[in-house]
C-alpha cells in the first residue's frame, strides 16, 4: 500500500503516489531553475505546468484515480530537457547536467486537428486543415468558393467545420496544431518567437506614431488640435466602415454575376428569345466549333474580371493587403486569351455579313377590274393555299424578332415576314415584282443565299394571294435574309386588300395617309397622285 498527496497543477486536482510526486517535484523545481532568469520565465513555466497536467489527466481513468510513478515518467519522457535551446545566456548549467542525466526526451509529436486564429481569414478552419494536412490553405479557400458559387454548399460546410473544431489558444495546442512535440524546448522557443513578434510590432507601431506626429512638433497642444484629430479619427473610422460594405457589395454583384454567366454559357437564360439557344447560336455561326471557342472565350473574358471583382471584396471586407504579382500577371494574359478567342469568332462571323446581294423577279398579273389582295399560308410551288389541317407547324415555332424555325411537311426551315408595298405602275399592266436579299462573305455566296430564298405568289382568278412568310434552309444559315413583294397597278385599277394583309403591308403611301394597319378591309383606286380609299368617308 503506497501513501498518497494531494496536489494541485495548473488549477486541476491530482491523488499522486509519494514516490511520484518527489520525482515530479525534483523535475518542476529544475524546470524553474533553469528559466529563472530567462525573459517570459514566469509564462514559460505556465505552459509547461498547463501541458503536464493535460498529460496527467490523460492518465486518470474511472478504474485508475491516481498518479503513479511510470505516470510521471512518461510525463518527463515526452516534455524532455531543455538543453536544446539555442543561445539562452542564462541556462544553469548544473541543471542542463541534470536533465542530460536524468531525462531523455523523445519525439511522440502527433497533429491534432484545430483552428488557426493566428492566420485566419474567417474563423481559421482553413489554416488549420491545412496544417493537419500539409497543404497550402490557399487552395482550400478558393474550393470552399467554388462550391459555394457551383453548389452553394461552402458557405454551409465552412460554417459547420467552424463549430465542430476548437481553435487552438494555448501554445501546446498550437505546436500540436502544426504537428511539433509539445516540450519545454518547443514551448520556450514559441514565447521567445511571440515576444520578438510583439517587440517588433510595438517598435513599427511607435516609429508610425512618431512618424504621425511629425518627431512630436504636431502634437495636438490645444482644444481645437485635439478636435481636428478627433474629427479626423471618426473619418477614418467610417471611411473603413463603408470601405467594408463597398467589399460586400463587390462580392454580392461578382457572385450575381458569376450565377447569371455559368447559367448564360450553359444555355439555361435563352428562354428571352423562345428559342433553344445552341439551335438559334448555330445558325449565326459558321461550324460548331466556333460555339465552343466562342463559350470558352465569354467564360474567360467575363469571368475572370468577375472573379477578380469577388477576390478585391473579399480582400476590402478583411483587410487583406497581400498582392501577388504573378496572380495579376496570369490573369491579365487569360482575360488576353479569353478577348482573343471572342474576336476570333466575331470577327470570322462578321466576314460573312459583309456581302449583300439581292435576286429580284418580274412578273405580270392577269388583269381584272378589281383585284382582291390576301395573304395566305402556301404550300410553295405546289400552287394551292393550304386547308387548315394542312402540316404546316405553326404552334412548334422557335421565334427570334421577325424570324422563326418551323416545321414544313416534316422538314424544319427558316422562315421570314414578308414586306408588301403597293405603288402605281407605269405601263397598263399589273405587275408583281419580288426582291429577295441575303448577305455573305462573298457577293456570289451572298446571292446564292438570296437566290435560294423561297417565296411565291399565286393569282386564282382575281384573286392574288401572297404567302405570308418565305423559307429558306438551315444550312444557308441566318445572313439578314428579306422579301420585298412590290406590286404595281396601273391607274384605275381597283384592289381590295384583305385583313390577313395587316402585317404584311409596309409603307404604302396613299392619299389620306392611313396608316398601313388600317388600309385594310377597305377598296382602294390608283389615281394619277396614287392610291385613293373608295369606302372610307365617314370612318
Amino acid at each position: 500500500m503506497n501513501k498518497t498527496l494531494t496536489i494541485n497543477i495548473s488549477g486541476i486536482i491530482f491523488y499522486i503516489e509519494i514516490d511520484a510526486y518527489e520525482k515530479l517535484d525534483n523535475y518542476l523545481t529544475a524546470i524553474k531553475s533553469y528559466f529563472k532568469h530567462t525573459e517570459g520565465g514566469s509564462e514559460i513555466l505556465g505552459d509547461i505546468e498547463s501541458r503536464i497536467a493535460e498529460m496527467l489527466q490523460g492518465k486518470i481513468s474511472v478504474s485508475k484515480q491516481v498518479i503513479i510513478m511510470a505516470d510521471v515518467e512518461f510525463v518527463i519522457a515526452t516534455m524532455g530537457n531543455p538543453k536544446d535551446i539555442a543561445g539562452d545566456e542564462n541556462a544553469n548549467e548544473s541543471n542542463t547536467e541534470y536533465f542530460e542525466n536524468q531525462y531523455q526526451s523523445y519525439d511522440t509529436a502527433k497533429k491534432r486537428l484545430y483552428r488557426d486564429g493566428d492566420s485566419k481569414v474567417l474563423g481559421g478552419v482553413c489554416s488549420g486543415i491545412g496544417h493537419y494536412f500539409g497543404i497550402d490553405p490557399v487552395w482550400l479557400r478558393i474550393a470552399l468558393l467554388l462550391l459555394f458559387f457551383f453548389a452553394g454548399s461552402g458557405f454551409l460546410i465552412y460554417l459547420i467545420l467552424w463549430i465542430a473544431i476548437p481553435e487552438a489558444k494555448t501554445r501546446a495546442e498550437k505546436l500540436g496544431m502544426k504537428g511539433e512535440p509539445v516540450d519545454i524546448n518547443n514551448i520556450s522557443k514559441k514565447v521567445k518567437e511571440e515576444a520578438e513578434q510583439f517587440k517588433v510590432r510595438m517598435e513599427k507601431y511607435g516609429q508610425e506614431f512618431k512618424d504621425m506626429a511629425g518627431k512630436n512638433k504636431d502634437v495636438p497642444k490645444n482644444t481645437v488640435d485635439k478636435i481636428v484629430v478627433f474629427v479626423t479619427e471618426v473619418l477614418m473610422n467610417i471611411g473603413k466602415v463603408f470601405l467594408k460594405i463597398f467589399g460586400i457589395a463587390l462580392i454580392v454583384l461578382g457572385v450575381i454575376l458569376f450565377i447569371s454567366l455559368f447559367s448564360s454559357v450553359f444555355g439555361i437564360s435563352y428562354t428571352a428569345i423562345n428559342l433553344e439557344g445552341k439551335e438559334f447560336i448555330d445558325l449565326m455561326l459558321l461550324d460548331g466549333k466556333d460555339l465552343y471557342l466562342g463559350l470558352i472565350g465569354i467564360s474567360v473574358f467575363v469571368g475572370i474580371p468577375v472573379i477578380m471583382m469577388i477576390y478585391s471584396g473579399i480582400k476590402l471586407l478583411f483587410r487583406i493587403h497581400y498582392s501577388n504579382r504573378w496572380l495579376n500577371l496570369t490573369t491579365g494574359i487569360l482575360w488576353l486569351s479569353g478577348l482573343s478567342l471572342l474576336l476570333y469568332v466575331a470577327v470570322k462571323t462578321g466576314l460573312d455579313f459583309s456581302q449583300e446581294a439581292k435576286n429580284r423577279t418580274k412578273t405580270e398579273l392577269m388583269p381584272y377590274s378589281q383585284l382582291t389582295i390576301s395573304a395566305q399560308e402556301l404550300v410553295i410551288n405546289y400552287g394551292e393555299p393550304l386547308d387548315e389541317d394542312e402540316d404546316f407547324n405553326q404552334e412548334k415555332k422557335n421565334k427570334f424578332g421577325d424570324y422563326s424555325i418551323g416545321e414544313l411537311l416534316g422538314k424544319k426551315y427558316i422562315f421570314g415576314t414578308p414586306k408588301v408595298n403597293i405603288i402605281k405602275s407605269q405601263s397598263n399592266q399589273v405587275e408583281l415584282i419580288i426582291m429577295k436579299e441575303a448577305n455573305g462573305g462573298t457577293e456570289k455566296m451572298s446571292y446564292h443565299r438570296a437566290e435560294s430564298i423561297d417565296y411565291d405568289v399565286l393569282q386564282k382568278d382575281s384573286l392574288v394571294y401572297f404567302n405570308n412568310v418565305f423559307k429558306f434552309d438551315l444550312k444557308d444559315k441566318f445572313r439578314m435574309q428579306k422579301v420585298k413583294a412590290i406590286l404595281k397597278i396601273p391607274v384605275n385599277q381597283i384592289i381590295f386588300i384583305d385583313y390577313s394583309m395587316k402585317h404584311l403591308l409596309f409603307d404604302v403611301d396613299n392619299l389620306s395617309d392611313t396608316f398601313d394597319e388600317e388600309m385594310v378591309n377597305r377598296k382602294w383606286m390608283m389615281t394619277e397622285q396614287g392610291l385613293k380609299c373608295l369606302d372610307c368617308e365617314g370612318i
